[in-house]
């Protein structure tokens, strides 16, 4: 009886231990599955609307493909798209495609962008002015010290009507010293981007790109004049070159071009309700 009762006990033993295993086994798989089905991704922007954009319109819509999302702020032009070659974020929202495609040829960066996003344009800003016509001679108009930026600041004033660009120069290649017009002899301060805002209370105008007029508390509205948008120079998102037919790059596409994407942006409650829309919207 004893020796019965030893063999039983012997296998019960190795049988809850055949079970125990099975089942740890079985245990390590669906945590393994669980980690796989989990993306986590780094989103770079500069503090503003765009970023806003991003978490309000795009993240939730990522978060329910099975995406984590982590941001990552950065405070300047530059380190967003080298961040994003060197693969410490997959993607970045911040800037325009002209923008883009200059800096990555410049830096020699491979890195593309996938969709135009509805962008807030250029303003003319004034604490001391409410027209063009109340500009005195020799005036101060503060603009982006940043090639791109300043060019299209340029082609802003244009628009509005306070200078004109020599005929024979490439508009995308303007400055303020290729002007054949300017009646107001304007004097040109050249600021980093940023920065314009502050300096309302020194220049007698600014050319301020949209999101920096939007996170210093500007209100688009209260503009002299409002940029009307060329080609190149809507917000962009962008990624790694090798990353362009990614699932991640696909469902970006797919929730840009989404019903739900464009409920948020054609809020009227929402910032981005005026913003100008690109033509594949």
């Amino acid at each position: 009886m004893n020796k019965i009762l030893r063999n039983i006990l012997t296998c019960g033993v190795i049988l809850a231990l055949g079970v125990s295993f099975s089942a740890c086994s079985k245990n390590s798989g669906e945590t393994k599955a669980t980690t796989s089905e989990t993306k986590t991704i780094k989103a770079g922007f500069c503090a503003g609307p765009y970023a806003d954009m991003f978490k309000e319109a795009i993240e939730p819509s990522l978060i329910k493909k099975g995406y984590k999302v982590e941001s990552v702020e950065f405070s300047d032009y530059v380190l967003p798209n080298k961040a994003l070659a060197d693969k410490e974020i997959d993607l970045n929202l911040f800037q325009h495609s002209t923008y883009l495609e200059n800096f990555k040829k410049q830096n020699n960066l491979d890195i593309i962008y996938l969709k135009e996003v509805p962008t807030a344009g250029m303003g003319i800003f004034s604490n001391k002015y409410k027209s063009f016509s109340e500009l005195p001679k020799g005036a101060t108009v503060a603009i982006p010290n940043d090639a791109t930026n300043l060019s299209r600041s340029i082609r802003v004033l244009q628009q509005a009507g306070f200078v004109k660009i020599d005929p024979a120069v490439d508009p995308k290649t303007a400055t303020q010293n290729t002007l054949s017009e300017n009646p107001k002899n304007l004097k040109f301060v050249e600021v980093e981007a940023p920065q314009l805002p502050r300096t309302l209370d020194s220049a007698d105008v600014a050319v301020i790109n949209g999101n920096y007029a939007i996170g210093a508390g500007l209100n688009l509205a209260d503009a002299i004049y409002n940029e009307k948008i060329d080609k190149g120079y809507f917000n962009v998102i962008a990624v790694r070159t090798e990353d362009k037919d990614s699932q991640l790059a696909k469902d970006i596409i797919e929730i840009v071009e989404s019903d739900a994407f464009k409920k948020v942006i054609e809020d009227s409650s929402k910032q981005y309700s005026s913003f100008i829309k690109p033509e594949n919207y």
